[in-house]
């Protein structure tokens, strides 16, 4: 008799359905590659667009370079001195700035434009300079940061890529 139900519970567990573990654990991954999946589409449009963003900016930098012709005649212009309070995060105290600057454009045709919208283009760069703290502008990377920056923002107060080129003739923090 012993036998019999030893037969009867092999039987039984030979008749049962097969267990739903493998149901759970692909259910799960499903669940995590939709997750993850969704993740990987924000972060891709969120830290993307600033990579678009850039690699814009320096289309427009190398079309203001591209429009120059070798054979033309580069010409400095030259601007007053600016003295701007520094952004202040750290209440570590004011820092100044003064920076000379001067713009290479190319002919005499771009620096009559220039001269014309010399409000403007002051008020660009006095803009710029006083957003920027002591940190951004510390080091090398950030003075070109900076360059670019207002290459970029000149020429789009003036609605053209006239500016080739900026230099700091002075800078100085205080």
């Amino acid at each position: 008799m012993a036998e019999e139900i030893k037969k009867d519970k092999e039987a039984e567990k030979q008749d049962s359905p097969p267990k739903k573990k493998p149901i759970i654990l692909w259910a799960i991954l499903g669940c995590a590659v939709v997750v993850i999946g969704i993740g990987g589409y924000f972060g891709w449009t969120l830290f993307m667009k600033k990579g678009v963003n850039e690699s814009n900016d320096k289309t427009k930098i190398s079309e203001a370079a591209a429009k120059n012709k070798p054979n033309e005649v580069r010409i400095v212009f030259p601007l007053e001195p600016f003295i701007v309070n520094l952004m202040d995060n750290a209440g570590s105290g004011k820092k100044y700035l003064k920076a000379t600057i001067e713009l290479e454009v190319v002919g005499e045709a771009e620096k009559k434009k220039l001269e014309y919208s010399k409000a403007q283009i002051k008020d660009t760069i006095l803009t710029l300079l006083s957003s920027r703290s002591f940190e951004e502008i510390n080091t090398a990377d950030g003075k070109i940061g900076l360059k670019q920056s207002l290459l970029i923002q000149i020429n789009q107060a003036m609605g053209e890529n006239i500016v080739s080129r900026i230099y700091f003739t002075e800078f100085v923090v205080q």
